[in-house]
């Protein structure tokens, strides 16, 4: 038994859910344990809505802040978008339920769907929001459309674009009808109740400057956009471009090809929605990306994890236009995209992993004195460390106030947290490096 939990946590994707918190892990998890006037205030000068912070701060008073604890919202908001994803497939594109079961397993194997699953980020919960509003925008159930897209607003700023995505498709159909008034007016309630929150954001002025992680695309970016969205890769994750490449032209010729081939049906009544589905399909998982990316030359704000819905999109483009093939080339195609996130996700398994700044955590908790101190070398590990050790003498040494970045989570950083001098001996300070090793030092 325990071989097979080894097996479990170490080689499947379970294995994020098991490891150590990082730093914008920590910072949900610090953040969300404020009382809630301070949380709403910290957060408005930070660069998230609060609606994540807000159900973690009552989830953790129930379950405990451990690691699972945390990460299990994101799971369970994983669960509620593969069910949303199965409505997508058995009441908008009508397949089967045997069908549905089968592509179904395309949202269940994703690779930066099951990676975000298992991280306490409010990622996969903005996704699931995305997801709803897309389907009940087809269902024409404004109602809850304006629940789920005001819901969004409140989970992640991007939920823009989801609106921006949806508002392009109707003027691209062009169609007048009493729909779309009710539309607009159940848009409207939902950002006019929006709206409160943002005129708070804006007299809070909001940390947000020009020092900024996210950097300019390259180029060849544009080539690879299908199997960045796909597979939800960044910078920093240790896959060769060529093999990222490789993987875009391969999506992009089956998104192509079958497409054509759809469009080419004959234009009766089912082939025109038919096309209209595409068209906003198309939209939402491709072209907003797009426009995205290019205004990222100018302002970088292209990340993967921001655009979780349109990797929802894509998967549901796949699973709509695949169907429509020859029988052998629909299995075909299928099994080259349920075997391309197999192999990303193991690839992503094996080496997509955390700092694990918990154990070398452990050690310093088991030796540390009452007045002893702990002081970490990079800002980076300045919240893990509070999440781990729980106590209010950890430090960043050796930088100044003015040089941390905002992006780091720098609301629930005071200036009294910056160190610039060892203290005096016997008190000693357990002094963390860059590279998780520590070392004890104290002036004489």
């Amino acid at each position: 038994m325990n071989s097979v939990f080894t097996f479990l946590f170490t080689k499947t994707p379970l294995v994020f859910f098991a490891q150590s918190i990082w730093r914008d892990e920590a910072f949900s998890s610090l953040l969300s344990q404020k009382n809630i006037g301070e949380m709403l205030s910290l957060t408005a000068k930070d660069s998230n809505p609060p609606l994540y912070y807000l159900l973690l701060h009552y989830w953790m008073k129930f379950f405990g802040n451990s690691e699972i604890a945390l990460r299990s919202v994101s799971l369970i908001f994983f669960c509620l978008g593969a069910y949303v994803f199965f409505l997508f497939l058995r009441n908008i594109f009508n397949h089967s339920s045997r069908r549905s079961a089968i592509y179904l397993s395309l949202f269940v194997v994703n690779p930066v769907l099951h990676y975000y699953a298992f991280e306490a980020r409010m990622y996969t919960m903005f996704g699931f929001f995305a997801l709803a509003s897309y389907y009940f925008f087809l269902k024409k159930n404004y109602k809850f459309y304006s629940i789920f897209i005001f819901l969004g607003l409140l989970t992640h700023y991007f939920m823009i674009f989801v609106l921006l995505s949806q508002i392009l498709y109707l003027y691209s159909v062009r169609k007048k009808t009493n729909n779309n008034k009710t539309y607009l007016r159940s848009l409207s309630i939902s950002c006019l109740l929006f709206l409160p929150w943002i005129l708070f954001v804006l007299i809070s002025k909001p940390s947000v400057n020009n020092s900024f992680w996210i950097t300019k695309p390259k180029i060849e970016t544009l080539i690879q956009l299908p199997g960045i969205i796909f597979t939800g890769y960044e910078p920093g994750f240790q896959l060769q471009y060529s093999i990222l490449t490789l993987i875009s032209i391969l999506l992009t010729i089956i998104l192509y090809s079958v497409s054509l081939r759809t469009l080419k049906l004959k234009k009766s009544l089912h082939d025109n929605k038919s096309k209209n589905l595409i068209l906003y399909l198309f939209i939402w998982s491709l072209f907003i990306p797009l426009i995205i990316l290019v205004v990222s030359f100018i302002k970088p704000i292209f990340l993967p994890r921001y655009l979780i819905f349109s990797t929802m999109g894509l998967l549901l483009f796949f699973s709509y236009i695949l169907p429509k093939t020859h029988k052998f080339t629909e299995i075909a195609l299928f099994t080259i995209l349920i075997t391309i996130s197999l192999i990303y996700a193991q690839i992503q398994t094996l080496t997509r992993t955390k700092a694990n700044i918990r154990e070398v955590a452990k050690v310093i908790k088991a030796l540390i004195k009452p007045d002893d101190v702990v002081y970490v070398t990079h800002e980076f590990n300045f919240h893990p460390l509070q999440y781990y050790i729980n106590n209010k003498q950890i430090y960043i040494y050796g930088k100044t106030y003015e040089q941390l970045p905002w992006y780091i989570g720098k609301v629930l950083i005071s200036p009294d947290n910056i160190a610039q001098s060892l203290p005096v001996y016997p008190k000693k300070a357990f002094i963390l490096n860059d590279d998780l090793t520590f070392s004890i030092q104290a002036t004489y």
